[in-house]
């Protein structure tokens, strides 16, 4: 039966802007994907410009409206996107470039006026462990840096929102990335905005993620939907990409790892558990209520691309998959090598040091590229496990479900199920985060969507053991004692636990 209408999920990513079709029956009927670039001419800088987003977004959309099936009409527009990303307005216009979460330049800036004691009254209020990459920070050093004058400060969703129905609006788990949102009071935090300076009018207003507004004249414009066609608000792009893989059941005990331009680690749970050693964050999750337990690691999917980049002289996809299935052969360990995967420096799943830098040991003539690639493929999984060990001490889990790049390829699920230690469900599912808001608007039947998800479980192997005994090298070589926050037992009894 041909689909009469759909719903149009929208994910603004890092290096590009996703868009799926998703039927009232949960197939997903169309998608399209369209990149853009940004800005790194100075050290640390990573910026966006956003007229090159809504291009995108109006060359996806046409792409979408040639590919849907018998015509489908877009019965409502959901969205999701990369976070924390600052976009400054007035008047109603950009006033800079949008500063992405990949931009370190106000980290040491924030550092120095944030003290240990204050990191920790932030986190018990926020869930965030605060550097210079969350947006109240981010717009003080910037702004105090070029006097920028903004009337409203957006994240990179909510102004995508804000250019569909004209409103300024943010959801929970979106506001998390401002650094300013309490998660007890769900309202943003006057002393923490005193802290930076920042007036509430200068903020959008909260509300559920399953808000929603008409299209507007210039959204119809934009995506060539019907006037007021409802716009769902949705959530960050990490919650958005949990709520594809599970909906709103089936959320305890489960780990999810999200794989991308960077890596979401997340555990729901139906209470915020704040960490006594600060080593992850609290995120409000889609389903009211909950909340993830998120680890992020800034830099896999970007960093496989450089690792294909210095080793082949040509990047297109078929030497990348040559490089990558060689590197699958090589035998655990890569023959004595490891490979921290802190490329991005900064925010390293339970790590938090931005003086964290990738490191490639035990490097020897004898090494090739396939062996370093097997090398940085196994140090993210080593990671990926650091976080997981983290996330049990509040609770067992029984499985581990994963999606995006390394659930594509059989051989890296069954690499992280046998260095974790954990059964893996693998999804194909392509752009979750877009699927998971498109699954937010209620206007898709949940139940008949994952029925239709095709997915494959693997169980560690015997290669499990070999994994123990190298992962126990790897953690004692690149131990966590040097973290940003020098985490401490927080021994106050009222404290949030």
């Amino acid at each position: 039966m041909k689909p009469t209408s759909c719903v149009l999920g929208i994910d603004l990513g890092t290096s590009a802007i996703k868009l799926v079709a998703v039927s009232s029956d949960g197939r997903v009927i169309a998608s399209a994907r369209e990149s853009y670039g940004a800005t790194f001419t100075i050290s640390g800088q990573a910026e966006q410009d956003c007229q090159h987003w809504l291009k995108a977004l109006s060359v996806a959309a046409k792409k979408i409206e040639s590919r849907l099936e018998n015509k489908a009409r877009v019965a409502g527009i959901a969205l999701t996107g990369q976070m924390p990303t600052l976009v400054m307005l007035r008047d109603q216009r950009p006033v800079a470039p949008a500063i992405t979460w990949q931009d370190s330049r106000a980290d040491a800036w924030v550092s120095a006026r944030v003290d240990n004691d204050l990191r920790r009254e932030i986190y018990l209020k926020t869930g965030i462990l605060i550097d210079g990459r969350y947006l109240a920070p981010m717009f003080q050093y910037h702004h105090r840096a070029k006097g920028y004058k903004a009337s409203l400060i957006l994240s990179a969703k909510d102004f995508l929102f804000h250019a569909l129905t004209g409103l300024a609006v943010t959801d929970p788990s979106t506001a998390s990335g401002y650094g300013l949102y309490n998660l007890q009071t769900k309202a943003w935090d006057l002393a923490l905005c005193k802290l930076w300076d920042i007036d509430t009018e200068q903020l959008p207003s909260v509300e559920s993620s399953s808000f929603r507004a008409p299209l507007s004249k210039r959204g119809r414009q934009l995506l060539g939907c019907a006037l007021g066609t409802p716009v769902v608000l949705g959530c960050a792009d990490s919650v958005a990409g949990v709520y594809a893989l599970s909906g709103d059941k089936s959320l305890a005990h489960r780990a999810t790892v999200l794989t991308g331009t960077s890596t979401v680690i997340m555990k729901c749970d139906s209470q915020p558990r704040w960490d006594r050693q600060s080593r992850y964050l609290i995120t409000p999750f889609a389903v009211d209520g909950w909340f993830g337990c998120e680890a992020d690691l800034l830099a896999t999917g970007s960093a496989r691309e450089w690792a294909a980049g210095i080793f082949l002289r040509r990047s297109n996809k078929k030497a990348q998959r040559a490089l990558w299935q060689s590197a699958y052969a090589v035998a655990p360990g890569a023959d004595g090598l490891f490979f921290t995967p802190y490329l991005a420096g900064g925010e390293q799943g339970v790590l938090w040091n931005p003086r964290l830098r990738g490191t490639l040991t035990g490097l020897t003539l004898d090494h090739d590229g396939a062996r370093i690639a097997r090398a940085l493929i196994e140090g993210m999984c080593f990671e990926i496990r650091r976080c997981l060990k983290v996330f049990e001490e509040e609770g067992l889990l029984s499985h581990v479900r994963v999606a995006g790049w390394m659930a594509h390829t059989p051989e890296e699920s069954q690499l992280l199920a046998d260095i974790t230690g954990w059964p893996v469900q693998a999804f194909a599912v392509g752009s979750p985060s877009a699927v998971g808001a498109a699954l937010i608007s209620c206007m898709v039947d949940h139940e008949k969507h994952f029925e239709k998800t095709k997915t494959f479980a693997l169980s560690p192997s015997e290669q499990s053991q070999r994994y123990n005994e190298i992962y126990a090298r790897y953690v004692a070589k690149f131990p966590t004692a040097d973290t940003i926050c020098n985490p401490v037992a927080y021994s106050n009894p009222n404290a949030p636990r």
